[in-house]
């Protein structure tokens, strides 16, 4: 019931952010050792994965994690999962398998996204996460966790790839400047973390 001042021309969504940047074409958006994404690759990588999320039945309000490095997937993953309006769940990539079984819990997560580090860390703990329905797992070098996990290069191609991926719409959904967007969780230094709603 407060009046508070916004910016009057900020993009209504993250969905908006993703497809006004694509304007720059060709320009170099990231670097990654010997990895250069265009602004146009990272949109087309970004609509296939929300185009198989979709598909999978990821919908407005579900949780998706996101637990990685820093690398190129996961700002796709980022964008991926928002512009389908889903609830991005970013999670430490410096926590413990404990922690991170915690954090997918807490937060009702039903897909997470993440790299083959974290990956391992959950292993032993993914009997655990009944409604965790999808891992995509980014830079898989063996066959790892259980029948739930997929090659995130099975949907999106290696990062060098990416400009040749097809050219895809993002998924038509609704969403509002006031619609929730992601679950920041709190250092937890005074007891468990907690999940904080944007």
């Amino acid at each position: 019931g407060h009046r508070t001042k916004v910016w009057k021309n900020l993009p209504p969504s993250l969905r908006e952010v993703v497809t006004g940047a694509r304007a720059h074409g060709e320009k170099i958006f990231l670097v990654h050792e010997d990895e250069r994404v265009s602004f146009e690759a990272f949109f087309r990588a970004t609509s296939a994965l929300a185009a198989r999320l979709h598909a999978e039945g990821v919908a407005k309000g579900d949780r998706v994690a996101i637990i990685m490095r820093n690398i190129p997937e996961w700002p796709v993953a980022f964008y991926a999962a928002a512009a389908l309006g889903a609830i991005v769940t970013p999670l430490n990539a410096w926590w413990t398998g404990p922690e991170l079984e915690y954090g997918l819990a807490d937060s009702g997560t039903k897909v997470a996204i993440v790299d083959d580090e974290r990956l391992e860390r959950l292993s032993t703990h993914l009997p655990n996460l009944p409604g965790l329905e999808r891992i995509y797992v980014a830079r898989l070098h063996e066959a790892a966790g259980d029948g739930r996990c997929r090659k995130l290069e099975d949907v999106i191609g290696p990062v060098n790839g990416w400009a040749s991926l097809p050219e895809l719409a993002l998924p038509d959904v609704a969403l509002d400047a006031e619609d929730d967007a992601t679950i920041l969780y709190t250092s937890g230094t005074t007891g468990k973390p907690k999940g904080a709603l944007g």
